[in-house]
């Protein structure tokens, strides 16, 4: 099983970009070029965050504009320098934990690439309603996965929030690892085929840029 990629410090999915992030950037568009990917997660885990961090390459230094959360959902394509990713993003559900079966398994059917989106410092604090609902999610995903063995996606998990841990800012490190080592996340990656665990950041630019070169690392 490929092993899990640590990026510390971690912290929330509200972006402060400067130019240095996007050091990361074409390569991953590169690699992505004509590609599909299905971005899946409960709501509030940063979905919006990364969708916008990837699309607005022209962003100033000082940072993004405040958008709604959920406001890129759907089929969409983006089109960067040359090079087109189609994204599919379900819609999450008023008054719902956001997961409807029907468009996830939409997603999934037609991705190359799935980013699982979670929220790292409560699966780190044993949050058992939050571990319940990833488990649930990954257990879709294996099922889905198995439908198609021919043409699997390649799958990600990506653990957001985590500056949330009260522990995370003294021992961000340790707060990381109790995230690889839970359950609920070293056992659905294994059961994904091995899917890979990305742990990082979307706060301030230093801490995206880990990020997008972690997402990049493990889209060789």
């Amino acid at each position: 099983m490929p092993f899990p990629i640590l990026v510390v410090p971690i912290a929330a999915a509200a972006v402060a970009v400067s130019a240095a992030v996007f050091a990361a950037l074409p390569r991953i568009w590169k690699i992505l070029d004509q590609r599909t990917v299905a971005i899946l997660g409960a709501p509030q885990t940063g979905k919006t965050a990364l969708i916008r961090l990837l699309r607005d390459v022209n962003a100033p230094d000082d940072g993004l504009p405040s958008a709604k959360p959920g406001a890129d959902r759907g089929r969409f394509r983006l089109e960067i320098r040359g090079k087109a990713v189609d994204f599919a993003v379900p819609r999450d559900l008023p008054g719902s934990d956001g997961l409807s079966v029907a468009e996830w398994k939409d997603a999934f059917a037609v991705a190359d690439h799935v980013w699982y989106l979670f929220r790292a410092d409560l699966v780190a604090q044993g949050d058992a309603g939050t571990i319940q609902l990833v488990r649930t999610h990954l257990a879709l995903l294996r099922k889905w996965l198995s439908a198609k063995p021919a043409s699997a996606p390649k799958i990600l998990l990506v653990g957001t929030w985590a500056d949330e841990h009260p522990d995370n800012a003294r021992h961000p490190s340790r707060v990381a690892k109790q995230v690889l080592e839970a359950d609920v996340i070293k056992i659905g990656s294994i059961r994904l085929g091995g899917a890979a665990v990305v742990v990082g950041s979307l706060s301030t630019s230093k801490d995206a840029d880990r990020l997008l070169r972690g997402i990049k690392s493990r889209l060789q």
